[in-house]
């Protein structure tokens, strides 16, 4: 299970990175940090601040915008050692491809689809010794798809933008480089 995290984590970056080259264009990067209000009510429900963290990249010869983006949003029902149904907040792993559909140098706007893959269930046999489960074993973890969207609003190098999932709504700022 931890080598499909690393993966899930290194394709996103080796997608994103592309050909290392002497771009004379500059800005072609964002980097962004999420974070939004969690609804609260709901006993099944977690009411953590969801949150996120994300790259974007525009090739230079091209309008296309790849990039990656791992969130805390949304609920997964954990039921590892000491924790019957509990519910806590779930892991989003996300991939981003779009356009940028305005870019005159100062000002930018870019809009990606959103596609990934969040935790919903994690589960596995008690310990009997305190471990987080049987043998000290990672637990079975089962995954829901996740979509949405993110847009970005830059000037200069100063990014504001909108992510929304089924899952959370955020405000993101971040940099461009």
């Amino acid at each position: 299970m931890k080598i499909s995290r690393i993966l899930c984590f290194c394709l996103p970056l080796a997608l994103a990175a592309g050909h290392v080259q002497a771009q004379d264009d500059l800005l072609r990067n964002t980097f962004y940090i999420g974070a939004g209000r969690a609804e609260s009510g709901d006993p099944l429900e977690n009411d953590d601040t969801p949150w996120s963290i994300g790259f974007l990249h525009q090739r230079a010869d091209s309008r296309l915008v790849l990039g990656f983006d791992i969130g805390r949003e949304g609920t997964m029902i954990d039921s590892t050692w000491g924790l019957d149904e509990r519910p806590k907040q779930a892991t989003s792993y996300n991939l981003l491809i779009g356009g940028s559909l305005v870019d005159n140098g100062r000002f930018r706007t870019d809009a990606a689809l959103l596609v990934g893959l969040r935790e919903s269930f994690a589960d596995c046999p008690d310990s009997y010794l305190g471990f987080q489960c049987y043998a000290d074993r990672a637990p079975d973890t089962e995954y829901k798809g996740n979509f949405g969207a993110v847009l970005t609003l830059s000037v200069d190098r100063l990014a504001l933008g909108l992510r929304a999932t089924g899952e959370s709504t955020q405000l993101v700022a971040g940099l461009r480089f």
